[in-house]
């Protein structure tokens, strides 16, 4: 694995998201009026972490890249008392925004998850949630998993979701599944994919290179499951889309 996160690369991602952020920022409005009026988002569209954020009332929750904080605001309407971290100043702003327009109150902190600071304390929270389109950004998942780590009380879970790494690198063409790049090749990538937005850095783990970091951090695995979301992957139904893992700090 790498041994750190590169300032380039953070300063790279953090401008990348910035953009996306205020590009996007008209496409979560509905979403965040429902969420304001008690749609059951998580269950609706996040049906693999649900279950594990039901009875979250006064549990304190810390949600790592909240990215869209659609998934932050539907924890904070719930009732768990929570934090966000992410790293992009304009997510930050607009998420405060979004919590305000939604009437929760909730903490945020601009931070690279790999450097958590230590405002965030240790052995403080319930359940550290992630969720889809997380490790691609990270250099260092020892340093990640650390972070999540320690920030958990004794019997914490950490609950993550995310793109499945074999379906970052799939094309499917003349019903043949392909891949674009070794499922091995971890070196990091420069892409210019979004649209009017600046590029990315991101980084391919194999899933092992997930679940190791997450025992290397001391968690006890729970559970990983793979599974295929239907309209990925560019219609190959026969690769698995996404990935759960569920760890506890023991």
């Amino acid at each position: 694995m790498h041994t750190g996160a590169s300032r380039d690369h953070i300063q790279m991602n953090r401008t990348h998201w910035n953009a996306i952020a205020v590009r996007d920022w008209h496409k979560r409005v509905n979403t965040i009026r429902k969420i304001r009026d008690d749609y059951p988002y998580l269950e609706k569209m996040e049906p693999k972490i649900a279950p594990y954020l039901q009875d979250i009332r006064n549990k304190k929750v810390i949600v790592l890249q909240f990215g869209d904080a659609l998934v932050l605001l539907s924890c904070a309407k719930k009732g768990a008392i929570v934090t966000g971290v992410d790293l992009s100043p304009e997510q930050v702003r607009l998420a405060a925004k979004a919590a305000a327009y939604c009437g929760v109150k909730v903490r945020l902190v601009e931070a690279d998850c790999q450097h958590l600071p230590r405002s965030i304390p240790n052995t403080h929270f319930d359940l550290a949630v992630a969720e889809c389109g997380i490790f691609i950004w990270i250099e260092n998942l020892d340093a990640w998993m650390s972070n999540a780590y320690r920030t958990l009380k004794n019997g914490g879970k950490l609950i993550a979701s995310d793109f499945h790494p074999l379906s970052i690198i799939a094309t499917k063409e003349d019903d043949l599944v392909t891949l674009r790049r070794s499922y091995f090749d971890k070196g990091p990538e420069i892409c210019q994919t979004e649209a009017n937005a600046p590029p990315s850095v991101e980084f391919l783990w194999k899933l092992s290179d997930i679940i190791n970091a997450a025992i290397h951090a001391r968690f006890q695995i729970e559970n990983v499951e793979e599974y295929h979301v239907k309209g990925k992957t560019k219609g190959a139904p026969n690769i698995p889309t996404d990935f759960l893992l569920i760890a506890t700090k023991r």
